[in-house]
């Protein structure tokens, strides 16, 4: 399902999200990076995880500059990108540093502006935010600002699962009550924010799921089974459709000894085996998670940047 002749267009964006750490979020969002780039993908891995973050880490990386460097004025953005070696850029961030952990409301607005300068202008197709653990409206508003996002849990995280679903449609329905929000629906006469697709009517964000670490592919079906049981009441309209696009990517099969040996080698696990079950499991999750935008690739006809105008609008009148 994916197509290499991809024309030069504002980028898809992707945000992987868990409630809990430790369930392989950073992993997988490395390697569906790689899977991607191996298809004629221009792809872009954020790490948002600011104050916490090791991807450039678990990539063998060493980033000359950073997003410390940008946010203290040290370099544009677009200077803080660093190559990999498997076909994708890396935008880092930097462990252990107080000063991006704790931005100001401020502060994360100019980056917010800055990623929609990347989205719009960088000739990415694809821009995924791998993002902190937990369901701070931070967190969850870089999740709802992008076109899609992966919630990354495992079997026994399925009550964790269930609060990062419930906490994105929270506060999804705090941002659509903002002016911004109500600008756009009366200029575009159209009922649907995040999704805004003629004849569909979901009209929450796009929620994606991953079950990591699963003994067999019919236990992450399950377990994605078992969290929909679970929404049933909360997420269904009056008029019996969902309230929001929920969608099951995949499982991913446990593999410690995969995961251990990549991190010590710091070389992500799809190109230290790529005949690997797990290589084979990301694939699979990846044509899931491409399928959608090559069958349809205009139907969000409310942007990144306008998700991120009415988040900034948000936090200025909090």
């Amino acid at each position: 399902m994916r197509d290499g002749n991809i024309a030069m267009a504002q980028a898809r964006t992707v945000a992987f999200i868990s409630n809990k750490g430790g369930v392989g979020k950073t992993h997988l969002a490395i390697n569906l990076a790689i899977s991607f780039a191996k298809n004629s993908r221009r792809v872009l891995l954020v790490d948002t995880d600011l104050g916490s973050a090791n991807a450039d880490l678990r990539l063998g990386v060493s980033p000359t500059t950073t997003l410390l460097d940008f946010y203290e004025g040290r370099a544009d953005i677009g200077c803080c990108l660093t190559n990999t070696n498997y076909g994708f850029r890396l935008l880092a961030g930097r462990t252990g540093e107080f000063a991006l952990a704790n931005l100001a409301d401020d502060q994360i607005i100019r980056l917010l502006t800055a990623f929609d300068g990347l989205v719009r202008n960088g000739g990415y197709t694809d821009i995924f935010f791998d993002l902190g653990a937990g369901i701070s409206s931070r967190v969850l508003d870089f999740a709802l600002a992008a076109d899609e996002c992966v919630i990354v849990t495992t079997p026994t995280n399925i009550v964790h699962a269930y609060s990062a679903l419930k906490a994105c449609w929270t506060r999804y329905c705090s941002l659509s009550e903002t002016e911004f929000f109500k600008r756009k629906i009366r200029i575009d006469r159209r009922p649907a924010f995040f999704t805004n697709v003629a004849f569909e009517p979901q009209q929450g964000p796009r929620i994606n799921f991953i079950v990591n670490q699963v003994e067999n592919l019919e236990e992450g079906k399950k377990i994605y089974l078992a969290i929909t049981k679970i929404a049933r009441k909360f997420f269904y309209s009056d008029d019996g459709y969902w309230k929001l696009h929920m969608r099951y990517l995949g499982g991913i099969p446990v593999c410690h000894e995969l995961i251990k040996n990549a991190e010590r080698q710091r070389t992500p696990a799809l190109a230290m085996n790529p005949y690997h079950p797990f290589s084979h499991a990301i694939n699979e999750v990846g044509d899931m998670l491409l399928a959608r935008q090559v069958i349809a690739p205009g139907r969000l006809k409310i942007g990144f940047g306008d998700r991120i105008r009415c988040i900034i609008e948000n936090w200025k009148h909090a």
